[in-house]
């Protein structure tokens, strides 16, 4: 399928699935503890013009890749190798079991795997906490993204906060992603050498209007006659129907 890709992750239960059901056409299972998602889901959607699969990984844990298992692996593997947008996930409420620091201690072990990617940090389930009231040392996890130019934005699946603008800002960073690379390579400049645009230069200053033939405008006298008569052959029919 010819198609943009979108990759979701972050630590189990942080309402990555939540997202995936409300953005696209797919039907995860939701449930209230960690590890509901233990495969790889892909929903579908359309934006532009041009289908993009959304792939809800399962949840990983922050311990070395060694003591991974196989559910977590089948992310760690679709992170590295996708060529997709990424959206990294961390729960500001901390109902996930984890709180903000071990959520961002996860993100650097495997922020390398997104490296030339487009990537945002979800602050998610913020009808629960807000990112405005979180603990100094919380809020400056969060600073220190905005000084690395890692973009961030608030979310909240249960009140449908911030969801669709979410959607369009990741799909436009990757779709202004794949323009730029192309605008880079050879064969872009190859193109653009052999287009010459002509502008036309004025050889006088005299003003010349605008003429129509007359042959033309007899034609649309023509036409315009016998559009008349058929419609009033029309209303004579309707009379005559009605008498």
């Amino acid at each position: 399928i010819n198609a943009e890709y979108m990759g979701i992750s972050g630590f189990p239960n942080v309402g990555k699935s939540s997202f995936i059901n409300k953005i696209t056409r797919a039907e995860v299972e939701v449930q209230p503890y960690p590890f509901t998602t233990k495969s790889l889901f892909v929903g579908h959607l359309d934006y532009k013009y041009i289908p993009w699969q959304v792939i809800d990984t399962p949840g990983i844990l922050d311990r070395p890749l060694e003591e991974r298992n196989t559910i977590e692996m089948q992310a760690i593997t679709a992170m590295a190798h996708l060529r997709a947008a990424i959206l990294f996930f961390i729960d500001i409420s901390s109902t996930c079991g984890h709180n903000i620091a071990a959520q961002f201690k996860l993100f650097e072990s495997i922020k390398p795997l997104f490296k030339g990617k487009p990537l945002i940090i979800v602050a998610t389930k913020c009808d629960l906490q807000k990112l405005e009231n979180l603990p100094i040392e919380d809020k400056k996890l969060f600073e220190q993204l905005a000084e690395e130019g890692i973009p961030y934005c608030e979310m909240s699946n249960m009140l449908d906060i911030g969801i669709t603008e979410l959607k369009t800002k990741v799909c436009d960073l990757l779709l202004d992603q794949r323009v730029q690379k192309k605008m880079q390579s050879g064969t872009f400049k190859t193109m653009l050498n052999r287009l010459h645009i002509a502008q036309p230069i004025p050889r006088d200053d005299k003003v010349r209007e605008f003429t129509i033939p007359e042959s033309v405008l007899k034609q649309k006298e023509l036409k315009m006659k016998k559009m008349e008569k058929k419609k009033k052959k029309k209303k004579k029919k309707k009379n005559s129907a009605l008498i």
